[in-house]
């Protein structure tokens, strides 16, 4: 008899165990959504009554991101949310967009021509069109994001409960490691996705250095999704796109070539 309690209170220490370390069962269905390729991510961050709302998505190889700043103003004015992506790639070109109406494409292989418009920031288009590094414990293998020698790949090492702001979550744990040239360990980012009924929805992080943890801020989630919203990756009408600056008669004149009219 006393065997048998002792076999069941293992089981149950080990079932226990088991559930203590084990991820959301959702997080699985957000890498095979990412690993895809066809997804939507909207999340934002706010600070001093300023956010920043950014979506993400991907579809049949295309990417594209925006951004838009919203204050307490705008959204009491109604002014809705700009339309048109910040950076789109396609068809093997990048565009970066002005506004809606006006927009500058550069080839795959342009990027890497010495005589690229230096103010265009095209040496970091791709770097723009990346998940933002707090998604990396869901999806490390971004096409578009640069590889880092000094960052490590985050690793699952717990779940529990945390507190952001007066509000609870249940949350998985991942830790990423910072590196020396020596390849010895500086510090750790501690990435804490936290869930609230069985979906993400905010990522909160921090760093941890000479035992001490300092928080650096968190991500809300607002959209998770492989329902792509139409129009996402459609031109705006009445778009004109000219061609990067590559230092040529048309750069010197300020006259660029339109290339592209929608």
């Amino acid at each position: 008899m006393l065997k048998k309690k002792l076999l069941a209170l293992s089981l149950a220490l080990s079932a226990f165990a088991a559930s203590a370390f084990a991820e959301e069962p959702i997080a699985a269905e957000y890498r095979n959504l990412l690993q895809s390729g066809n997804f939507y991510v909207e999340y934002d961050t706010e600070e001093n009554d300023i956010y920043l709302l950014k979506i993400v998505a991907g579809q049949n190889g295309m990417r594209m991101e925006r951004s838009d700043y919203r204050d307490s103003l705008s959204t009491m004015l109604g002014i809705t949310k700009k339309t048109w992506p910040d950076t789109l790639y396609r068809d093997g070109k990048y565009y970066r967009f002005a506004d809606k109406k006006r927009a500058t494409v550069a080839a795959e292989h342009q990027l890497n021509d010495p005589n690229i418009d230096p103010k265009g920031g095209w040496n970091a288009v791709r770097n723009v069109l990346a998940f933002p590094e707090e998604f990396a414990a869901l999806w490390n293998g971004d096409p578009f994001k640069q590889q880092s020698h000094v960052f490590g790949a985050p690793v699952y090492v717990g779940s529990g409960k945390r507190t952001v702001g007066k509000k609870e979550y249940a949350c998985d744990i991942y830790v990423s490691p910072m590196y020396s040239q020596a390849k010895t360990v500086l510090a750790e980012t501690k990435y804490y996705y936290c869930y609230e009924a069985g979906q993400l929805k905010l990522i909160d992080k921090a760093l941890v250095s000479g035992g001490q943890e300092h928080h650096l801020g968190n991500i809300r989630i607002k959209k998770f999704t492989n329902v792509i919203p139409d129009k996402t990756f459609q031109m705006p009408k009445g778009l004109k796109v000219y061609s990067v600056g590559l230092g040529d008669m048309n750069d010197l004149i300020e006259q660029p070539v339109m290339v592209e009219e929608y």
